[in-house]
């Protein structure tokens, strides 16, 4: 059983507080998540706010699939640490958190393409497989034949006489957004396509992958200007 004093505990984010039982309930050889509250009940330092947090802590284990029910056993309450459990006690949270970050308002474009990578620990796959969604959408919408890709297809397409400028806006927006999605291509899109990247810090993956999604919007507003 975790040793935390009772108010720490209770202050704990729930999150925080789940990692730190989930490390505790797989190192204690744990196997029944009543059982463990029932410990802590029974402990005369914890009162029932104590308690409560950590049912709450549980429960979002469980939410995020870092538990799960064991099928052998018919009790309820008996339970194991999943494979992506098992994942963030090995390699820590952040991979965990980054792909959490994917299932929070992403393009459902760019989530379908993105997030199945990062659940296999494939991140530079995902930040790549999110920039080709947009370099999909950006050919179609303008017309443009399966010749046209990278760097070229984003000027052409946001040039001065491209098909997906808005005439509306400023000439320092066009300019603007020609050199984003150009730019954004360069950088995220072409080195995966030409070496093996290496993204050390998921989070900055999944901040790419979050960069083509800002993408994609840009696009759905282009696609209703055009497509009314």
């Amino acid at each position: 059983m975790i040793t935390i004093d009772s108010q720490d505990l209770v202050d704990l984010p729930v999150d925080h507080l789940g990692l730190v039982i989930l490390a505790d309930f797989a190192q204690t050889g744990g196997w029944n998540e009543r059982n463990y509250v029932l410990e802590a009940e029974q402990r005369t330092d914890y009162d029932s706010e104590a308690v409560r947090a950590i049912v709450e802590a549980f429960a979002w284990l469980r939410a995020r699939g870092l538990t799960a029910h064991n099928p052998s056993e018919n009790a309820p309450d008996t339970i194991f640490v999943t494979r992506t459990g098992q994942r963030v006690l090995d390699d820590g949270p952040d991979a965990f958190y980054a792909t959490e970050r994917l299932q929070r308002g992403l393009h459902p474009k760019i989530e379908q393409a993105a997030r199945p990578q990062f659940l296999v620990g494939a991140y530079d796959l995902g930040v790549f497989a999110a920039m080709k969604a947009v370099e999909v959408r950006v050919r179609k919408l303008g017309g443009f034949g399966n010749d046209d890709h990278g760097v070229d297809l984003m000027n052409h397409a946001f040039g001065s006489t491209g098909p997906l400028v808005d005439p509306s806006h400023t000439k320092g927006e066009r300019d603007g957004t020609r050199a984003l999605f150009a730019g954004a291509y360069a950088v995220l899109r072409n080195p995966a396509g030409h070496r093996e990247v290496d993204y050390a810090d998921v989070n900055e993956a999944a901040e790419a992958v979050q960069a083509a999604s800002l993408l994609m919007r840009m696009l759905d507003r282009i696609d209703h200007r055009l497509n009314p």
